[in-house]
């Protein structure tokens, strides 16, 4: 799901928010997914160890092999969009001078009329 979101367009400030948003929490699981995924592991290993062979679906064990790889992607994903989010930025930041520096010049000129109409 995680990645499906990821792959979305950011085009206002509001998905530009839930973007980061979704970028922070992939962050913060990323700090503490090691410690989850062995513990995942173990447990996995633990019910291979007691429990007959052919007991668990095959789509589990498939599932439970792809975990990390699967994480590994989502993260190498998130780092991309990153790096799009960031380079995007300076577009936009330009954009936003430039938009400073001409209402400046709006300003002043609104400025130098209304100075006129009072004389």
């Amino acid at each position: 799901m995680t990645s499906g979101k990821l792959s979305r367009k950011v085009e206002d400030l509001d998905s530009l928010r839930f973007m980061m948003n979704l970028l922070k929490e992939v962050r913060v699981k990323e700090s503490c997914f090691e410690t989850e995924i062995k513990t995942i592991m173990d447990m996995y290993q633990m019910l291979e160890h007691h429990v007959p062979p052919g007991f668990m679906a095959k789509e589990e064990i498939d599932k439970k092999t792809v975990l990390r790889t699967n994480w590994k992607k989502l993260v190498g994903q998130a780092h991309a969009r990153t790096d799009e989010l960031s380079k995007t930025q300076l577009g936009f930041k330009r954009s936003l001078i430039n938009d400073i520096a001409s209402f400046k010049d709006d300003v002043i000129q609104v400025s130098a009329t209304f100075a006129d109409c009072r004389i």
